[in-house]
């Protein structure tokens, strides 16, 4: 990231206006984690696409600020995406904005409105043969469908959309469509009460989210694997992965407290202990009291918490949830006949299923343009000859660059030191402030903190007697770069020395390595090595074996 990117923060309006439409989302990108400096870049990049009259990119524009609103004005920011790009002939418009409406909407528990908005950018996805959007809205169409629908035909359909998924593997948003699947296939098997059915697709689940190192979804499918574990009537086990999960729940959607209220009081009544069993569904009564938010279990809440209270011979109580049962069943049985309507008319699960056959005939046909196995053949020689070529010369680059490396035995990164009297030019930071985290940084590079996979900003800050914005601002301003790129380098720089000083440290594998020097993955840290020293590390490692230096 360049220093301009790094400062955005204070980077004077004229400066971000000057930027192009993809610098302005770039930035955009790297700055998302804060609210405030991302705003002000969609802001601008709205009112550059208003004086370029460029109604498209002013839809781009708001779909980026839904990302760092309120819920609220998410939505109505998406409305305006909505609206500017609804004759655009772009391939991601406007079905981007009607499926993130869907999303959020489904994450306030706006069913109707959510599965609506689905439906629209399915349609708007079809016409434009956008297969990743069709993707994704069926996975929003069938959260809904799961929920209040026919939990048989929301079972065939969430099967169809992983068939499709699988059709087309090479989609940016596989991994995160493929989630969606596992989770919603093991919602279907959960209320069609299939738990071993269930437990294998969450097991999936738990097993994609540990390879990607996502701690959130492993938790969320922990949980849910918690109440496939109740349907089987492993009760202990059962409690002990909900309780697991349930430290993350503020990262869950609304709807969470009323399931893991739902179903943890739902194993202490099967267990006999109805007074704690009571005291969990008491608490779904309270949400839906204060959301009036209606949820498929409460008929079954209701009911319980009216037996409970007949067994206790409390008959005001017991009249008063016998009231709310048959006010909740009058509800849902309307909310259940507008969703099936609403899918049966116009989204057409059977016609699309009778479509199943000829959606992925058109997928496979992008792989199976040219029948003539000649030209294959021959088309396959030439690149094989050009890769080759490729290949050769980009090892003479490579053994080029390295000799150059160990000629110079280039050094670790280190912090610039400023000139005691300019320490706080131009960063509004006292000079005694400056110099101290600079000292501290010092500090923390020769006791290599920063080989830790767990350094953060606002970790490291504390360790410098100092505030986040301070220390970055000081990175940013005396390094040239942003924290991520520092640490970043200084990794790269301890792993150079150690690969050429240490035989031994040179038969760990590149993931090793890149484990013991801070890395998350053996990509990440290969391509950070590439960056700074234009050679792989593997490349690096096996010259300077074969050098045995």
């Amino acid at each position: 990231m360049s220093v301009c990117i790094a400062q955005a923060q204070t980077m004077p309006e004229d400066d971000l206006k000057s930027k192009g439409y993809d610098d302005l989302i770039a930035l955009f990108e790297d700055n998302i984690t804060d609210t405030l400096i991302a705003t002000r870049i969609a802001r601008v990049y709205i009112e550059k696409a208003r004086a370029d009259m460029d109604s498209t990119k002013m839809a781009r524009g708001y779909q980026r600020l839904a990302f760092v609103s309120s819920k609220a004005d998410a939505i109505k920011n998406l409305d305006t995406t909505i609206q500017l790009s609804k004759n655009s002939k772009h391939p991601n418009f406007p079905a981007i904005g009607y499926l993130f409406k869907s999303y959020y909407l489904y994450n306030v528990d706006k069913y109707e409105e959510s599965l609506q908005n689905a439906i629209t950018g399915y349609q708007y996805a079809k016409q434009k043969s956008n297969i990743d959007q069709q993707i994704t809205a069926l996975h929003q169409i069938n959260g809904v469908n799961e929920l209040w629908g026919d939990y048989e035909k929301a079972l065939e359909t969430e099967l169809l959309t992983k068939e499709l998924l699988f059709q087309n593997k090479n989609s940016e948003l596989f991994t995160d469509n493929y989630i969606a699947s596992l989770e919603g296939i093991g919602n279907c098997y959960v209320r069609l009460r299939k738990p071993d059915s269930a437990l294998a697709y969450y097991k999936k689940g738990i097993l994609e989210s540990l390879k990607n190192e996502d701690s959130i979804t492993y938790h969320a499918f922990v949980s849910k694997s918690g109440t496939a574990l109740y349907v089987k009537g492993d009760y202990n086990a059962a409690i002990d992965s909900l309780q697991k999960a349930h430290a993350y729940k503020e990262y869950f959607i609304n709807s969470y407290d009323t399931y893991y209220n739902f179903y943890m009081g739902s194993i202490f009544f099967q267990q006999g202990n109805n007074e704690k069993g009571a005291l969990y569904f008491k608490k779904v009564d309270s949400i839906y009291e204060r959301k009036q938010v209606l949820y498929p279990e409460l008929p079954v809440v209701y009911d319980k918490l009216a037996s409970f209270y007949r067994e206790s011979e409390n008959q005001e109580m017991q009249l008063a949830y016998m009231q709310k049962l048959v006010l909740v069943v009058k509800l849902i049985d309307v909310k259940r006949v507008y969703i099936k309507d609403k899918i049966t008319e116009e989204y057409e699960i059977p016609k699309l299923l009778e479509e199943k056959d000829t959606l992925i005939s058109g997928l496979k046909e992008k792989h199976d343009a040219s029948q003539k196995k000649v030209w294959w053949i021959g088309g396959f020689l030439i690149l094989s000859l050009l890769l080759l070529g490729y290949y050769v010369r980009r090892q003479k680059t490579f053994k080029k660059r390295f000799e150059l490396l160990i000629a110079q035995r280039e050094a670790p990164v280190e912090v610039t030191k400023p000139e005691p009297e300019t320490a706080g030019a131009s960063l509004d930071i006292s000079e005694d402030i400056v110099a101290e985290i600079l000292e501290h940084l010092a500090a923390f590079e020769a006791e290599k903190k920063f080989l830790s996979p767990k350094i953060k900003l606002t970790q490291l800050a504390k360790e410098c007697n100092t505030n986040s914005t301070y220390l970055s601002k000081v990175i940013n301003f005396k390094m040239g770069k942003n924290f991520s790129s520092y640490i970043n380098e200084l990794r790269v720089a301890y792993a150079f020395d150690e690969l050429r000083d240490n035989p031994t440290f040179r038969k760990y594998t590149i993931k090793a390595v890149a484990s013991e020097c801070g890395f998350k993955s053996a990509e990440s840290f290969s391509k950070a090595f590439y960056k700074m020293y234009g050679i792989y590390p593997s490349f690096y490692s096996k010259q300077l074996e074969q050098k045995r230096i």
